[in-house]
Order: structure tokens, then sequence, then C-alpha cells
């Protein structure tokens, strides 16, 4: 379910809402105008082997169960909209509603560990800046564990401080145990009026099954390296393990769209808006001297640099009711080499500016991408981007390349860190011939990439970050 474009058409009609209840039925029906042939209930009982909760809203889509929990906690103002008045009241007690905020996303884990719903949302919606914004250098808090502001990452068990007051913790006193780990980003919702409280910014964390996603994470070293190179070229710090990665919630939200970029283009237009409504400020194709870079988006202390490339295999089909018609673009070897120039580029911008994260970006529906090659000897063989890959070094063209294959590509390509590339879903249509969509994301920023830190034996390459 695309929550976040449903929350986003929602903010166009109700820009805002009396209270909770009044959001949780507006929701509930912007989702029901989506998904026509979901099956809709509010307030309704969960039932699973280990749990019988209620959820705010129960959506069935698709065969699948989504259960949503909201909250809505507001500051005072007064605003008249189309003839239709709203006093909001100041809620204030912003310690126990964080408290709360995070006690519904501990149910929602258990709801989905249960098996009562396959997957959980917490939407928080609230026009009070001091649940989303950085509280700086302050002193230790009674609810310091609950803090909710910008960036901040939320897991395992949080308690409140020990001198923290009997009338707060009334009704609240245990401990909040998280199994997953969450990263808290928000988004813009509305913007009513120049004044302390007519802007409104909403919270949303997906809750899915912790276990699977562990499981998927564990894999040994050896089954994701497929290359030339052997597991004794590298040095693994965590013992030939990979461990889950940061998650880039910039990223998974704007795969939840479900958009099929139409060009390369296309694609960078269609991830900057969605970067600018997730609250970003986005300049594209930014100039940094001798480099330009796609995408460059900044929010609070958070900057991204993002380099996008789409490349498509012939495709004709009928999408969200529009026809589709993709060309094959094939030259997947010139292809292979703009993308790994593009992890270059991003290593050297990273390099001068290590506040910055950089991401190469590939969107694909040819598989000749991902799938790794049936013969070993191609002339673009150090460029390979297939899945598993181990990526480092110096990368250049066998002598057999042909000059109109290299035109214009001629330098080999150095690159000082290390990547293992791992390719990851994007949007599959269908079962026909290249109705699914990959997308490879490499992570540029310290030399650590898809949460794996390492070093290779070869010269040049980055130092063991354990």
């Amino acid at each position: 379910m695309d929550l976040h474009t449903i929350i986003s058409d929602l903010a166009r009609v109700r820009p805002v809402f009396h209270n909770e209840a009044d959001f949780q039925h507006a929701l509930a029906w912007a989702i029901h105008k989506h998904y026509p042939d979901a099956k809709i209930r509010l307030e309704m009982k969960i039932h699973g082997p280990d749990t019988k909760v209620y959820a705010d809203i129960l959506a069935s889509i698709a065969g699948r169960k989504y259960a949503i929990e909201l909250k809505y906690k507001t500051r005072t103002l007064h605003v008249v909209i189309d003839g239709e008045e709203f006093s909001l009241s100041n809620h204030g007690a912003q310690d126990i509603g964080r408290y709360d905020v995070l006690k519904d996303v501990q149910r929602l884990e258990q709801m989905v560990a249960s098996g009562g719903v396959d997957e959980g949302f917490l939407v928080f919606l609230t026009n009070d800046s001091s649940y989303y914004s950085h509280p700086g250098e302050v002193k230790v808090t009674a609810d310091q564990d609950f803090r909710l502001h910008e960036g901040r990452r939320v897991q395992g068990t949080l308690s409140w401080g020990e001198h923290t007051g009997q009338g707060t913790m009334k009704g609240r006193e245990e401990p909040l145990t998280l199994q997953g780990q969450y990263d808290l980003h928000w988004t813009a919702y509305s913007h009513l009026a120049d004044k302390i409280g007519g802007e409104f910014h909403y919270l949303m964390l997906p809750v899915r099954d912790i276990q699977t996603d562990v499981n998927k994470a564990a894999r040994p070293f050896a089954q994701v390296i497929s290359d030339t190179r052997t597991a004794d070229d590298v040095l693994i710090t965590n013992q030939a393990t990979i461990r889950q990665r940061d998650s880039m919630p910039w990223y998974e939200l704007f795969s939840q769209r479900g958009e099929i970029p139409l060009s390369q283009a296309d694609l960078r237009d269609k991830l900057a808006n969605h970067l600018r409504e997730a609250g970003y400020s986005v300049s594209v194709n930014r100039n940094l001297g001798r480099d330009t870079i796609d995408i460059w988006a900044e929010r609070g202390h958070e900057t991204l640099a993002i380099e996008v490339r789409n490349k498509t295999a012939l495709l004709q089909t009928m999408y969200q009711g529009k026809f589709i018609h993709l060309k094959n673009q094939a030259a997947q070897d010139v292809s292979r080499y703009d993308f790994i120039r593009d992890i270059a580029k991003l290593e050297r911008v990273v390099s001068r500016r290590p506040d910055v994260k950089g991401y190469a970006l590939l969107v694909t529906n040819d598989a000749m991408y991902w799938k790794p090659p049936k013969k070993s000897n191609s002339v673009d063989h150090d460029f390979r981007i297939h899945d598993g890959r181990l990526l480092t070094g110096t990368c250049t063209w066998t002598e057999e390349a042909a000059p109109g294959t290299t035109s214009g590509r001629e330098e080999p390509i150095g690159l000082t860190g290390t990547y293992i590339l791992r390719w990851r879903p994007y949007l599959k249509l269908g079962a026909g011939r290249n109705m699914e969509f990959q997308a490879l994301i490499v992570e540029v920023a310290n030399c650590v990439n898809h949460g794996v830190a390492f070093s290779s034996k070869r010269e040049g390459n980055c130092p063991s970050v354990s």
C-alpha cells in the first residue's frame, strides 16, 4: 500500500482536522478512493495467536492486511478553510505523547509478529514543532528515550529517566521494547498560516516482519560474491556476514510509489519531486566545480548527492490506465561504464564534503544488468554490475574492446572504496518479459557500503573500518 501518496493526496483536500477521529475517518476514506476494492474497517479487533488488540484502521488489499495506528497532537490554532472553522486546542504533555506514539509502534510489531496482519503503519500528524525539531544540546530529560525528533534512530528498550515523577508515568510505567530499528524522518503535510502552529508535519513508520528481515540480512558473505575474486581477497570485519545496512527512507518511500520512469530525466524529476514532498530543499544539476550532481537535497543536517541512471528494455503494456512504451536502449557495456563513473564522481564529492552522503542509483527492467554474465571474458568484464559483484580498484576495458564502444570512455576508472553490489526489487508488473524492474543503489560514504565494512588486500583502497 502506497500510504505516502494517499496522505499526500489527502493533504490537498484536508489540510487540517478537528480531532483524531476526524483524521481517522478522512484517511480511511482516502484509502478507499485509492483502492476501491479494499475492505476498510475502523477500530477493528486484530485476532492472532498472541494478540487481541484493536487497530485504528484495518485495510485488506489484494489479500494483504494492513493495520494503521494514528496519532494527532496539536497546539493552539484557529483557522477558517472554505467556510469551515477549525479551533485546535493545545494538547501539551509532549513527553506522554511521545511515549504513546512508540507504544503504538510496539503494538503494531506485536500484531505483525502474531500473524494478525501482514504489515503495520504508524502515522503521527502534528503542528507542534517540539515533536519533530531537534532539541539541540540540552540536559538529559525524563523522556529522553522517547524523543521523536528528525533524524533520530529508535530501537531496543526505552525507559523513563530515573527521576521521572509518578504523575508523568501514571498508566505508562512499563518500558517499551521495540524489535525493529526505526530511523525517524518527518514529511511536510500542510502550511496554513505564517504563525506558530500553522505548519503540519507527519511521521510515518512502516512495521514489518522483523524476523524475516533479519534472516534475509544474515546470509553468509560467500553467498553474495559472484566474481573472479574470492573471499580470501577481502578482510571482513564482521566475521564474513552481511549486516543489515542503515535504511534509506528516501528510496524506500520513493519505490513504494510504483512509478515507471520513462527516461533518465523523468526519473531524476520524479525523485526530485518526491524529495521535495518529503521536506528536502532540492536542486537538480547542481554544479560543484568540475562535477555536476543530478540531485542535491538538503534537510536539516542531512545532505544527499544522488546520481541517477534509467535504462530500459523493450516493453509495451498498460499500467495504471496508461499505455507504457519503453524502448530497447541496449549498449549495456557503455551504461555500466557510466554507472561506475558516477560512483567515482560521488567519491570525489564526498571526499571533499565528509558531511554529504552520495548515492548512485540505477533503475532498469533489463535483466542483463543484474544477472551474472554467462561468460567471464567480455570486453567490459571490469564494469559488470550484476548482483553480488565485488566492485573495487581500477576498472578498464580489455584490449579487444572496439573503438566505437570506448569512444569518449577510454579512460580507466579508479575507485577508492570497495562495494558489494546488491540489487533490490523496484516494481513488478507481471510475469512477462521485461515486466520486472530492479534498482541498484551504491552508497558512497566513508568507504562503508551495504552494511559491510572491509578493506581489500589490493593497494589504493580504504582502510579497514569496524
